[in-house]
């Protein structure tokens, strides 16, 4: 089954095409994924992107969405496209400028929603606002709803102390991810290569966003193998077929690894530091993070403390803090 992820924003400005062509093409040369890019923008920059620079074979498609028709007709050209794309990929990556005319309902056809911000306070409120208005998505207890990830884009190195996301609450948990850090090396490279292939502190930080995505990615499935584990037992436990680990896994609560916890809400790790910050009094305490290996990649913790954290854009820590976020849910 295809995972699909929905980079979208409701204003330009942020780098969403440029997440969008860059994580494309992460996953599909670096994770060796086949992968599919949709643009449903009119500026089509992010097919653009991939279309001029050096083919690394991900499929891309200008798709144009009728958001002048209203009604349902937007939601169900988005639907056709994204079900086409996901039969021949096992990635599908999709750039969308948000818009009211598009129903909400479509988010749940995604796996992964990303919403890039800057760390201006006038952009962060602005993300907050649009993540209120569909808070009901990422709340429904009816539908499987997608994750939602943060990505801070376009960051310069004097704002990598930023308090942004301890001052600005937010209505709906998430993951935070990585910053995107900004640099004329990046702005060269459009039409002409890739964010991952750069030398510099730019290249390194998009690649631990990648990290981060794939990740996430994982836990998904994790989360979904569970289910389906939980609801087979249960159903065999209907049908009389008892076993001593069906009959624990019966009784044991089922656990959703991309549940929304309570705490994200009133927490964050700020532009990816290794700690998680406390925002009001009714936040509980941020849980022990998990130990990284010299990859930058999070390992089951243990009962020894943890490592202290480091400033170098390798360990910015967004795997581990998503890690960090798992292990927590299980042991819940």
């Amino acid at each position: 089954m295809a995972y699909k992820i929905l980079v979208t924003s409701q204003k330009g400005g942020v780098g969403k095409s440029t997440v969008s062509a860059n994580l494309a093409a992460f996953f599909r040369r670096r994770m060796a994924l086949e992968t599919t890019l949709i643009d449903w923008d009119s500026h089509g920059s992010s097919s653009t992107w991939l279309k001029q620079a050096p083919q690394v074979g991900v499929v891309v498609l200008h798709e144009h969405l009728p958001l002048d028709k209203g009604g349902n007709r937007p939601i169900l050209e988005a639907r056709l496209h994204l079900r086409r794309a996901a039969s021949s990929s096992e990635v599908v990556v999709c750039d969308l400028t948000w818009s009211d005319a598009i129903a909400a309902e479509l988010m749940f056809e995604f796996d992964l929603i990303i919403v890039p911000t800057s760390v201006s306070e006038i952009e962060m409120a602005t993300t907050a606002g649009f993540l209120a208005r569909h808070r009901w998505v990422f709340d429904s207890a009816i539908h499987t709803p997608p994750t939602l990830l943060v990505c801070p884009t376009r960051v310069h190195n004097e704002q990598m102390q930023s308090d942004t996301f301890t001052k600005q609450r937010f209505p709906v948990s998430f993951m935070l991810s990585p910053p995107v850090l900004e640099a004329q090396s990046a702005r060269e490279m459009f039409e002409r290569g890739y964010l991952m292939d750069l030398p510099d502190e730019c290249g390194t930080s998009f690649i631990e966003f990648g990290k981060a995505v794939c990740t996430a990615r994982e836990m998904r499935a994790s989360a979904q193998g569970m289910r389906q584990t939980t609801a087979s037992t249960r159903i065999n436990a209907l049908n009389g077929i008892h076993t001593t680990n069906q009959s624990n896994a019966l009784n044991a609560p089922a656990k959703n690894l991309l549940a929304r916890t309570s705490t994200l809400s009133n927490q964050y790790s700020v532009l990816g530091r290794h700690r998680l910050h406390k925002v009001g009094d009714s936040a509980p305490p941020a849980e022990t993070p998990a130990q990284v290996n010299t990859a930058g990649i999070p390992t089951k913790p243990t009962a020894h403390p943890v490592v202290a954290e480091t400033a170098s854009i390798t360990s910015m820590g967004i795997p581990q803090f998503l890690k960090r976020m798992s292990m927590g849910l299980l042991s819940k």
